[in-house]
């Protein structure tokens, strides 16, 4: 099967976008979930989480492109243009049910609404006419039903069906408020859905490599490495209780910039670090973490202060090696243990190439200077290099919290650190 890779490579943004954009990525969860659950009816509801779809760019492209009527209409096309471009299985219909319910909570909205305006007149009267429609075509339906003979089915009555093809022209000005009623069925197919996993998985596996980094979804302002990301979730995290392990974790962490929720809970659980009980639920995330108590180590997958080996700080010394290929430095201590770091991005990458291309000089003190000008000076100055090198050091760090610093670094220069590497 092609890697992530590869795949987008053969697939349009769009479809890559579904595993790019968080808010995607997790109403992909919300399907695969119900798939490998046996679930096949899925509420409008389940793929809108806290005020995400609200962000004001958003509303202005539906306003602007008048393509939708609303965001939950935007966000109904888009679940069925990702079960059909996954090929996760057929949509074999789209529903309003339970229309009595529907009116009562329109008829209840309309009369709490003060101070109405025409607009809101205008409003109401459009919701009304379109549900007077989707009360006929539901007659006309269980009248079909009847003539051909079908068994009375509780389930069919007090609902409307459509085809996934036409139910946006019935439901438009009624999506806005009906999510809870609104429902697509959908018939699995169970190898593509498998595939779709393994696709997450491998997505997942190179988003935690940095290779997206360029990459940053639509309506985000940046996106930061992965090791940054990981501190900003474990900060953001200490924000609210845990008991026994979990921790409730609100939808608005979605509109946080400095992490990515959906793609960071995702590499996290698939390494075994923590569960999310249910990725569909409606109020917020019951997340229970494996290891407690619940620290930056924990969730890299590091040994406690208890499990480490005994190697004093003082005494630590470390066997390097980089690869340009792979864009890896292999870290080996003197226990044998041996530390993978990838670097982030292609400038930290040059960096290091030039630091180890000649092992002779790899243990001098270079000059950030030089380190530009063999970069090419201009493209790649100075304080690209500094910074270069300064990041490589957190997130070394990261995987091994006893290196305080692997390069010495000042104003002009930068050095492996002889505390922790010699060239023996």
């Amino acid at each position: 099967m092609l890697g992530i890779v590869n795949y987008c490579k053969a697939m349009e943004d769009d479809t890559f976008n579904y595993f790019n954009v968080d808010i995607n990525l997790l109403a992909l969860h919300v399907l695969l979930e119900g798939a490998f659950r046996g679930q096949s009816i899925f509420t409008l509801e389940r793929f809108l989480k806290g005020n995400y779809w609200k962000i004001e760019e958003i509303e202005e492209d539906i306003r602007d492109t008048n393509d939708y009527s609303s965001v939950e209409d935007l966000v109904m096309h888009q679940v069925i243009g990702m079960v059909e471009a996954l090929e996760l299985g057929t949509v074999k219909r789209v529903s309003v049910a339970n229309l009595y319910g529907l009116t009562e909570q329109v008829a209840r909205e309309a009369v709490e609404t003060k101070d109405g305006t025409e607009d809101d007149v205008a409003y109401y009267s459009s919701l009304i006419s379109e549900l007077y429609d989707l009360r006929k075509k539901e007659e006309e339906q269980f009248r079909e039903r009847l003539d051909a003979g079908l068994p009375y089915s509780e389930a069919r009555t007090n609902r409307a069906d459509f085809t996934k093809d036409d139910f946006g022209r019935h439901i438009q000005i009624i999506s806005a408020i009906s999510t809870p009623f609104i429902e697509l069925e959908i018939d699995f197919d169970e190898l593509k859905t498998q595939e779709a996993d393994k696709l997450i998985h491998d997505y997942i596996h190179s988003f935690s490599q940095d290779d997206y980094i360029e990459k940053k979804p639509f309506y985000r302002q940046k996106r930061f490495y992965f090791s940054k990301q990981l501190e900003n979730f474990f900060e953001y995290i200490q924000r609210f209780p845990e008991i026994d392990g979990y921790v409730n974790i609100p939808f608005s962490a979605l509109s946080e910039q400095g992490f990515e929720v959906v793609k960071v809970m995702t590499y996290l659980e698939r390494e075994a670090r923590l569960k999310v009980r249910n990725w569909d639920d409606i109020e917020l995330w019951n997340v229970k973490f494996h290891k407690t108590p619940i620290t930056l180590a924990s969730l890299l997958g590091q040994e406690t202060k208890t499990e480490i080996k005994a190697i004093d700080k003082s005494e630590i010394k470390l066997n390097l090696s980089f690869s340009p290929e792979t864009a890896m430095m292999s870290l080996t201590d003197q226990t044998g243990t041996e530390y993978k770091v990838r670097v982030q991005g292609q400038v930290q990458k040059e960096v290091l190439r030039v630091i180890f291309k000649n092992p002779k000089d790899t243990y001098t003190e270079w000059s950030l200077y030089d380190i530009s000008e063999l970069l090419g000076g201009q493209d790649v100055n100075e304080t690209a290099v500094k910074n270069a090198i300064y990041q490589f050091n957190k997130k070394t760090k990261l995987h091994l919290p006893q290196v305080e610093n692997l390069f010495e670094l000042t104003k002009h220069s930068a050095r492996l650190n002889p505390k922790y590497v010699s060239p023996d």
